[in-house]
């Protein structure tokens, strides 16, 4: 068990202690296991980090003061073996070192919960043992785009670095052009003049802004990601500006694995990431009356379901878990369809509001919701 303790000072000044068994609530995640190594960090979440035995990690977030203690479990390709925390910033980073196999041999890595404060939907990772490609310009080098009359999608249009950029290996690749306003112009390379000189095709009309004129707001795009030898042979999640890109858990993307070290994808990215999924899950209590009659022993049948969410993108609904996950993890859930007013160019905006699912209903003796997140994208 694991239990708290802290000082208590009577009428009469005596100093005594008191403590509560923290696992009475979630006794099943500790019987015939024991806790191998632990740590604590105290912000942003107030979270107690414990590796067991059997290379599961829980989670104890621990707030005493409100009298809120509640446990989570942590699975993932693998198992943990070791967890510390060290303050880094305004977050206190908790490390792991994580017992993998890969490609038929046994691997240990050191990895790193990444944060959840992300302003923008591109830099969100929800992967493990990730990495990640940004193409995006932080430096003095400029783009600028000539040779236009129409400046249509259909011309060709000649793109000029201030500085040697550009490599043979380009072509086919493109060029994100933003403007003030966030307008994006993507130029897929289509035949390599020298170091600083390509020809590329506009996915639409070039804006009058970007004519002509030299810009530093630009990203290099690539369909290819290299350099995944951690991950050789897995079946990885991929996300591309804000795009799911593949998911293994979902159907609707293709499946990528990692072979010779690097992916494919379909077409460039500006920012990338690239690790192993993993599935999110929630599942609501029985329902039950507050006062008067028990509804325990009555049949239940809930047909729509409502939940106030906050930056989150991608919900599926259903009445219980799927039969099996390695066969179908999407099996009797419905999915939240998101996409409001966005542009095409756009990803899907997160949501933070209250949102509505008709659920797939069974007659059951429970009640039960559950909630889950196959992709790699924000949910709470």
């Amino acid at each position: 068990v694991v239990r708290d303790l802290f000082a208590t000072i009577d009428a009469t000044g005596n100093i005594g202690y008191k403590g509560t068994d923290l696992t009475v609530f979630a006794d099943h995640l500790f019987k015939l296991y024991s806790i191998e190594d632990w740590d604590y960090s105290q912000i942003p979440n107030s979270i107690v980090w414990a590796v067991r035995s059997d290379g599961v990690l829980l989670g104890l977030t621990y707030l005493r003061e409100h009298q809120i203690w509640a446990w989570h479990r942590h699975d993932t390709d693998g198992l943990f073996e070791n967890v510390v925390t060290i303050p880094a910033g305004d977050e206190d980073d908790a490390y792991f070192i994580v017992n993998r196999t890969i490609n038929g041999s046994t691997k240990r890595y050191i990895e790193r919960m990444t944060t959840r404060k992300i302003d923008d939907i591109v830099d969100y990772i929800a992967m493990d043992s990730s990495l990640s490609y940004d193409g995006r310009n932080t430096g003095a080098t400029t783009m600028t785009l000539t040779g236009g009359v129409t400046w249509a999608y259909t011309e060709t249009l000649t793109l000029t670095a201030s500085a040697a950029f550009f490599i043979a290996g380009d072509v086919g690749n493109q060029i994100h052009l933003y403007d003030a306003n966030g307008d994006l112009v993507r130029l897929t390379i289509t035949a390599y003049t020298s170091s600083t000189i390509v020809s590329v095709k506009p996915h639409k009309t070039v804006p009058v802004a970007m004519r002509s004129t030299a810009r530093t707001t630009w990203t290099r795009a690539v369909d290819e990601i290299s350099n995944l030898d951690h991950l050789e042979g897995k079946e990885v999640s991929v996300f591309g500006d804000g795009f799911v890109v593949g998911s293994p858990n979902n159907p609707k993307y293709p499946v990528y694995t990692v072979t010779a070290g690097s992916i494919t994808l379909d077409k460039p990215y500006g920012v990338i990431h690239v690790g192993l999924p993993y599935l999110s899950d929630l599942q609501t209590l029985d329902i039950d009356s507050a006062s008067g009659e028990s509804m325990a022993d009555k049949k239940k049948l809930v047909s729509n379901v409502t939940m106030f969410v906050e930056k989150t993108r991608g919900v599926w609904v259903g009445s219980r878990p799927p039969t099996d996950d390695t066969v179908d993890a999407l099996e009797g859930l419905e999915e939240f369809k998101a996409r409001n007013e966005e542009d095409y160019d756009d990803p899907i905006a997160l949501r933070g509001d209250q949102i509505e699912i008709k659920n797939q209903p069974e007659w059951n003796a429970n009640g039960r919701v559950f909630i889950r997140q196959v992709d790699p994208l924000p949910l709470s």
